[in-house]
Formats: C-alpha cells, structure tokens, sequence
C-alpha cells in the first residue's frame, strides 16, 4: 500500500510526511481539547489520561497527555485514519497493534527536546527493528506525529535522516542544532502527519512562535509485539473505546490478522 515514492523515501530517510491527511474540523477539535486538557494539572485530568510530567512541578518540561483516544472521538477517528493506517499496515505486514495516542503541547517556554531513539539514542528498545527486504520495508514500532498547527522552519521536529540503518554511535557533536545534510528541520502544516520509525534518531528544537506548537503522537508497534508491561488496552475504560479501536490494542498471535485490518484493507482497495 506504499506508493514506489513512499517506499523508497521511507528506507532511505526513515520517515514520509502524509500531506493534509487529517480533516481540518477534526484538527480545530483537536486543538480544543489540546488547550483545554493543558491547562490543567496531572490531578485534574479525566481518567484514564496521565502525563509524564505535572505542569504544576515542571512548568519547562514538554508535556505529553496520554490515552486521548479514551476521551473523544476526534482521537478514535485519527488512530483509525486511512492515510495513517494505510502506512502503518504496510509497515507492519498488515499486523498492526495500536500502542497510544499522546497529545502535546509546547510554548516559548518549554524546553527542547534532545535526540533520542537511534542506534545511540537513550530511549532505544531492543525490539525496535527496521528491514527493507522483497520490495517491502518493515518496522516493528512506529510514531506519526499528527501536527495541529502549521510548523515555523527553525521549530519543532528534526531527526538525521537516515539514522534508523546506521550501525555505529553518533558522534556526541551532532545535536538538535546541527545544520543539514546531517540534521533536517521537518516542518509540517497543520492537519501533515510524519511518520516515522523510532528507529530514527529525533528529537524537537525549542519552540518560538507565539502560537503553541500542538501535536498528536500515535504509537503503533507489530501485534505479535509484547511492547511494555501492563499495555494493551485498558480494561477499566474499556467502554470509551469503539470495538474497533479496543481490538487494534490488543496483541495477537503472529500470522493472524484482526478484523479491522480485513476492513480497511477492503475500502482501500487492497483485500
């Protein structure tokens, strides 16, 4: 289901941009509930939505709402769209599990955020893996950042571009704010989605436009992948979700493919 463009970009730099893939009324929705779900503290949220880090302790630190996909539709919608999904099927040999969808939200005043993922990267999982092979190309977790906003050249995302395949450390040099070839600024509008396997190295330059910097993170891994303890879908909050979006949660055996995945493989022309 990649395009023969997409398959190549995507093994050669790591990531695709899918242009104007999200409605603009689902995007404004989204951007609502960013502002509204930001503004409050980690004890006011509606469950099941946490973050890794309290504004009301850590004012600087980049903030990442979780489980939006419990809360609205809006968010069910996105980690079911057709031009994500499309990818992400393929990505996966038609075997996707959702991990999550993370909503963010970054001002002037929040602080950028390091490299990370990659060989050398800090975050990086033993079972984050990347493979092109028989004119297919494969990995085993993948992030589309969602963005809500149209991105200023300077801000937010970056990565080195073809870092998922590197086999030796990065030099300690090379940061954020490296120029091109070996550092790009990718600088999506509002309603782009760059996905990306976490295989890349990435990370995101201090934001400086007045208006925030507002995106969603969806996280999807293979779902034969037993990514974390305690993932999977949420059994207490399980009556939030449609019945399609608690079955891309769920693990399943290898070889076997889920139901929603036979339906969008259909109205996308590929069953």
């Amino acid at each position: 289901m990649l395009t023969a463009d997409e398959r190549y970009l995507f093994d050669l730099h790591g990531f695709i941009v899918l242009r104007q893939a999200v409605p603009p009324d689902d995007v404004r929705r989204m951007v609502e509930l960013c502002d509204k779900w930001h503004a409050l503290g980690d004890a006011e949220l509606p469950p099941p939505l946490w973050s890794y880090s309290d504004p009301t302790t850590k004012p600087t630190t980049p903030r990442a709402i979780n489980n939006v996909e419990y809360l609205d539709e809006v968010f069910q919608r996105l980690v079911l769209n057709h031009q994500i999904m499309r990818v992400v099927m393929a990505l996966t040999l038609n075997r996707p599990q959702l991990l999550g969808a993370a909503l963010t939200r970054n001002t002037r005043e929040s602080d950028a955020i390091p490299f990370h993922g990659g060989v050398s990267g800090k975050f990086h999982h033993p079972a984050c893996d990347y493979q092109a092979f028989d004119d297919k190309v494969f990995a085993t977790f993948i992030n589309a950042a969602v963005s809500l906003v149209d991105v200023p050249a300077g801000s937010g995302f970056v990565c080195v571009p073809g870092s998922h395949k590197a086999h030796f450390t990065r030099p300690a040099n090379i940061d954020i704010d490296s120029e091109p070839p070996t550092v790009i600024n990718v600088c999506p509008k509002a309603g782009d989605v760059v996905v990306f396997t976490e295989c890349l190295c990435h990370g995101a330059r201090k934001w400086d436009a007045a208006e925030a910097r507002r995106t969603v993170f969806v996280r999807y891994c293979t779902a034969y992948a037993s990514w974390s303890p305690g993932h999977g879908p949420i059994e207490a909050h399980r009556d939030k979700i449609s019945p399609e979006v608690y079955e891309l949660h769920q693990m399943l055996a290898y070889g076997s493919q889920k139901k929603v995945v036979t339906r969008l493989l259909a109205e996308l022309g590929e069953a």
